[in-house]
């Protein structure tokens, strides 16, 4: 009934740690599919609370898409891409861009439109964060063998200055 491990086993729930410098390949088929519905499982999880999240997929699946796809690539090609890390990455940006969106109201004079940069920006946060968790799951679910080991180091990586012809 008993098993006993491999000494070079390690446990499902103990996380491997990051590898310092080591690149990650992405799979494409997972990626595209776990940030298209990623919002959609949200939204069908949480539908019954008023049908914000319904609405927050009308309003921020573009930006969602636009600013989200090169972030989450950027994370994930440096990153094992864990569903907290992803959900931290999207809370992060769209901090970020708050915070670039009152910057620009203060400079510009526009102090009237910061009522509504700080309730889409908290709204925003709360549902990057979830939407963010939901790819991480995903995309670790549907992803391939080769994308969870990393990648070799570059060719004459060693090497300083032009590589000699």
């Amino acid at each position: 009934m008993t098993e006993k491990m491999e000494i070079n086993e390690t446990p499902q729930s103990v996380p491997e740690p990051h590898i310092p410098g080591a690149r990650y390949a992405i799979d494409p088929l997972a990626f595209f599919f776990a940030l298209v519905s990623a919002p959609v499982v949200v939204a069908l999880l949480f539908f019954w609370m008023l049908a914000i999240p319904v609405f927050a997929v009308a309003v921020g699946g573009l930006p969602y898409l636009i600013v989200g796809t090169p972030v989450l690539l950027i994370y994930l090609h440096y990153r094992k891409g864990s569903p907290q890390g992803t959900a931290g990455c999207a809370a992060i940006t769209v901090i970020v861009g708050c915070v670039l969106a009152i910057t620009s109201a203060v400079i510009h004079g526009d102090l009237h439109e910061m009522d509504g940069i700080l309730t889409f920006g908290i709204t925003a946060a709360v549902h990057a964060t979830a939407w963010g968790f939901a790819f991480g799951k995903l995309y670790n679910r549907w992803r391939s063998d080769l994308s969870r080991r990393p990648l070799p180091p570059y060719p004459n990586q060693h090497l300083k200055g032009p590589i000699p012809c």
